[in-house]
Order: C-alpha cells, then structure tokens, then sequence
C-alpha cells in the first residue's frame, strides 16, 4: 500500500494492474501511450527483442523496483514477463513532474532509493551476461536468485518460485537444448537439485559457486 498511498497523496493519477505467471506487457512503437511503471509485488523480467529476433535481458526486478517508459524504435520493442503473480500501478512520468508541489518528501525519497535499487538489478544483469560461456551464466544467475528470492531450511537454500529451462535460456541468451545440458550435468555433479514442487535447491552453496572453476568445458 505504500506507493499507492504516496501516488493518492501526491495527486498523481495511477492505474494498477495484475499479472499472472507468464504474463507479458508489450511496449512497442506504434503504442504512443506508453506508462512507467512500479512493482508492487512479484518478479518480473524484461527482454529487449530485435526486429530478427534476437533478444537481451535486461533486467530481473522484484518489488519496489521502478520500469521507466522502455522507448521501442523500428528495430526493437521490449516485454516485461512475469515470473510469479506480480502487482503493478503505472503512471505517467509528466504527471509526476507537473505534480512536485505536492510530493511528499517521504515520496521523493523511497522513488529515489527504489530507482537507485533498480540501476543495480540493470548492473546484475550485465554481469550475468558478460560471461562467455553459458554455464557460467546460468550458475551466476542461479546464485542471483537464491540471493534475492530464497528460502533457508537448515542446508538447503531453495529459490522460492519455479522458473523453467525455457525461461533460464532467455534469460541467459541460449537455446532449451543448451540448458537442458547445463541442468543434467549440475544435478550429476550434485551442485544442485530439484524439490518435489521443481524448485532449484543446493546444499552446498561454496561448491556450488567454485563449480564453474573446477570443470571448464565449453556450454
């Protein structure tokens, strides 16, 4: 209720929306309305897909963290993907310009801790895809995530939702078939496994971090 409560305060007008698992919003071109938005709850990613179907990632936020107004050109648009239910209010950004006299200071500051929170999960990102080999990607984003969406039962660290192999080679910019491979060969190894409900969990999270060290291949 917090951001709601400040947008309500702050005579900004706001709409909020609901996605389920899978769900997408589509900024393209030719959509010249075009909100900024903040989750209120949830995960979401954010894919930049080129016109030859090409795409990056740019970004996996949680709550709190703020979309600014993705610009499409001719060459490009961009898709927000839920990753689990996910709340959202949007809002437009001359609206919240026009309306500084009435912004609460309590506003100013949780949008600008919550924008320079959101930078970082851009600059993650980055580091994720800067490695060269894929299984390198896939365990820093594994380690990404158990970091910021986990649960701790005595060893096991669990990431808390399901997140498909499909996902996982978006996400880290390789195909199914890659990852498929880069999965059986972690479960062999016992770097991690998957629970009952097919949540990821390792036990062993130092064994699991020097992993991509102590087998170089070339996934």
């Amino acid at each position: 209720m917090k951001w709601i409560n400040h947008f309500l305060n702050s005579k900004i007008p706001f709409y909020t929306y609901k996605l389920n698992k899978d769900d997408s919003i589509i900024y393209t071109q030719t959509i010249t309305s075009n909100k900024s938005l903040i989750l209120l709850h949830g995960i979401v990613y954010i894919l930049k897909i080129f016109n030859n179907q090409e795409l990056i990632t740019l970004a996996i936020l949680e709550s709190g963290n703020i979309i600014y107004n993705p610009t499409p050109t001719e060459n490009c648009y961009y898709q927000i993907i839920a990753l689990k239910e996910t709340f959202l209010i949007s809002f437009s950004w001359k609206d919240l310009t026009n309306n500084n006299e009435y912004i609460e200071q309590k506003f100013t500051v949780d949008f600008l801790k919550s924008y320079g929170q959101t930078i970082q999960k851009y600059e993650t990102m980055n580091n994720i895809l800067a490695h060269k080999y894929v299984k390198n990607r896939v365990i820093q984003l594994i380690l990404v995530l158990l970091r910021d969406f986990s649960t701790i039962k005595k060893k096991d660290i669990t990431i808390s939702y399901y997140i498909s192999q499909i996902t996982i080679s978006l996400i880290t910019g390789s195909t199914k078939t890659t990852i498929n491979k880069i999965i059986k060969e972690l479960v062999k190894s016992k770097s991690i496994y998957y629970s009952q409900d097919k949540k990821i969990v390792i036990n062993n999270p130092f064994f699991f971090i020097n992993y991509k060290n102590i087998k170089n291949d070339r996934l």
